[in-house]
């Protein structure tokens, strides 16, 4: 299997503009971060970073919010993942969600999604505008410790762009897309299609714990900014 890990200054340069030419066998990038540079609201989520990072570990480390990610089967496995992962969410899932949503859930997380969001006022407003609107689902933030795999599988929807802001990373830590591998980096954004053509896995071997924040942005938006979604391949759900 390839490997592509982002190190050194790699990153900024796409975002500055650099973009991959290349698209593997489904017609698509597996990632689409490196266009993202041309959606102001994900250059202003990039901006704020800093406080969105530091409001989060604020809130883990005074309500400790984290639950274990729900265990489901995928194909060629009894589970989605080995060891742990665990999450807590920013918003109300939606359907297309289903795994987190109130047909697989018994808790009633809509009053949990009201403290959080009180405690996280940066987030809270760079998420508010586009939930509303219904252009941005499932916010939630997740944590993986070492040791742990999220086995190959594919979301359930193929109409969001799925992007990750980093808030702290392992370099042992690696998301596989289709046959391309990379790395988490603090600070910075990645994304793919949750639902789309590849499968993807994580893999963590590192020494640390790798927390994200993940929107779930939609494809139609996002269009608008990068015609490269809309020539793509449609995604295939799983």
């Amino acid at each position: 299997m390839s490997e592509r890990k982002r190190q050194g200054n790699e990153f900024p340069a796409q975002l500055a503009g650099v973009e991959p030419s290349v698209v593997r066998d489904a017609g698509e990038p597996p990632f689409w971060h490196p266009f993202l540079h041309r959606v102001p609201w994900c250059m202003e989520l990039r901006r704020q970073a800093p406080a969105i990072r530091s409001e989060i570990l604020e809130l883990i480390s005074t309500f400790r919010p984290f639950m274990p990610y729900p265990k489901y089967p995928v194909p060629d496995f009894e589970s989605l993942y080995d060891n742990t992962w665990d999450a807590f969410p920013v918003s109300v899932f939606e359907g297309e969600h289903l795994e987190l949503s109130k047909a697989r859930t018994a808790l009633n997380i809509e009053p949990l999604v009201k403290v959080f969001r009180s405690r996280l006022p940066t987030v809270s407003a760079m998420v508010s505008t586009l939930e509303q609107s219904g252009l941005l689902r499932n916010v939630f933030v997740s944590r993986l410790i070492p040791g742990s795999i999220i086995h190959p599988h594919r979301g359930w929807t193929s109409d969001f762009l799925r992007i990750h802001l980093c808030l702290k990373a392992d370099p042992g830590c690696r998301i596989t897309v289709g046959n391309e591998t990379q790395t988490w980096v603090e600070g910075e954004l990645l994304a793919f299609k949750d639902g789309g053509p590849y499968p993807h896995s994580v893999e963590h071997t590192g020494s640390s714990e790798r927390i994200i924040i993940s929107h779930d942005l939609k494809l139609s938006y996002l269009a608008q900014f990068i015609p490269e979604l809309s020539e793509a391949a449609p995604g295939r759900t799983a």
